[in-house]
């Protein structure tokens, strides 16, 4: 009998990044999984590292060491235009319409993607 392997949507394994040599890392040894249709919420103060870890997901910041996986596959070996239309990214601040709702905001890349 064959077993499928359950593959995390998302891993992090042994994630770290240093912007700057000899400075406080912003992400360290980050280890996590996240799979398909789980809800998870990163939580912490300003500068602890959110956006830098949800920034590396669709390769907008890449890991000082570790590895970054979206559905078992090294995000350094996928195209970053083909990941980024199948990964949504919203950013805070810059990037929305401010005519538009937070949910308009989210809907948008579907909706103009079909």
């Amino acid at each position: 009998m064959r077993q499928c392997r359950m593959v995390s949507v998302i891993s992090f394994e042994a994630v770290s990044k240093v912007y700057d040599p000899g400075t406080r890392p912003a992400l360290d040894d980050v280890t996590l999984a996240i799979d398909r249709g789980t809800f998870v919420a990163i939580v912490g103060q300003s500068g602890s590292g959110k956006s830098t870890l949800l920034g590396m997901i669709n390769r907008l910041i890449d890991p000082s060491a570790g590895v970054v996986r979206f559905e078992g596959d090294d995000i350094r070996n996928l195209d970053p235009i083909s990941l980024r239309r199948r990964v949504g990214y919203v950013f805070q601040d810059i990037g929305l319409f401010p005519h538009m709702t937070l949910a308009e905001n989210i809907a948008i890349t579907p909706r103009l993607l079909g």
